[in-house]
């Protein structure tokens, strides 16, 4: 994360902010900014792996397995057309 911030305006579901409130409230986040933020970091950091997943398993698969499929999926897209 960086030292850098920048200011955003959003808005947000009245239940989401008062769950952050909440938090804010309970002493488990020092901020409604901090709850945000963390969330956002979060949703990267769970895209970032799920990407990094499927290039993996992408790596892995058999090119010539892929093809047929390809070739099965074109043929019905032909048929509907």
């Amino acid at each position: 994360m960086s030292d850098r911030k920048i200011r955003v305006t959003v808005t947000i579901d009245p239940h989401l902010a008062e769950y952050a409130e909440r938090l804010v409230q309970a002493g488990k986040a020092p901020s409604v900014f901090a709850v945000i933020n963390d969330a956002l970091e979060q949703k990267s950091l769970r895209d970032r792996r799920g990407l990094s997943l499927l290039r993996a398993q992408a790596a892995q698969a058999d090119p010539e397995k892929v093809a047929r499929m390809k070739a099965h999926v074109d043929a019905q897209l032909a048929e509907l057309g």
